[in-house]
């Protein structure tokens, strides 16, 4: 699995993390063609969280996210911060999946995902992604985690938003979510396996 993983990064990191179920992660890059390969660090029945994705635009992107990270690279005076950062996030977020501390978790994405989004906003000329109801969704689960909801969000580079909660927190979140003005859709999904081959 090693062997495919460092393989599968030559084409994407979400393909190499693919190859083994539940939480992965996924090393920088050292410089080697291949790069370093991922490696789970728990099984997904070790600690059975659940995603609401919220589509707040099904267009497609007008900068894909291999583009948009280059010029980021290349122009964002925020960029090399953002990288700087990224050991101390990585350890912090692997140390709060092996301990199951989702508070710890989510403080870690929630700082990541805004960190990344600041640097693309500072590109030359600027990125932006997020629709009206992206803000939404971010408002709106910041203040049910206020009341108590164990929740927290991620963006990658794009509109959509990942809601990260616990499995009492899905149906409310679900109903709440989709009631926001822009967004289309709600999907449901759970930490997955390992990838299978299977015959028809």
């Amino acid at each position: 699995a090693a062997a495919l993983s460092r393989l599968a990064r030559q084409g994407s990191g979400s393909a190499a993390r693919s190859l083994f179920g539940g939480y992965v992660e996924l090393p920088p890059a050292t410089g080697e063609s291949e790069g370093p390969a991922a490696s789970q660090l728990l099984p997904a029945e070790a600690w059975p969280l659940e995603a609401l994705i919220a589509i707040t635009d099904a267009s497609e992107k007008p900068l894909g996210s291999t583009e948009a990270m280059q010029a980021c690279a290349a122009t964002s005076p925020f960029y090399p911060a953002w990288v700087a950062s990224h050991a101390d996030d990585m350890a912090a977020a692997r140390q709060a999946i092996l301990a199951r501390d989702f508070p710890r978790l989510a403080a870690v994405a929630e700082h990541n995902c805004l960190k990344m989004h600041a640097a693309i906003l500072a590109s030359q000329p600027p990125i932006l992604y997020w629709t009206p109801a992206t803000l939404a969704v971010m408002h709106l689960v910041r203040e049910l985690r206020a009341e108590g909801l164990a929740a927290f969000f991620s963006i990658d580079a794009g509109p959509q938003v990942k809601v990260i909660c616990q499995a009492e927190a899905v149906q409310p979140l679900r109903e709440r979510l989709a009631a926001l003005a822009g967004v289309q859709q709600v999907i449901h999904s759970t930490v997955g396996g390992a990838p299978s081959v299977t015959t028809q």
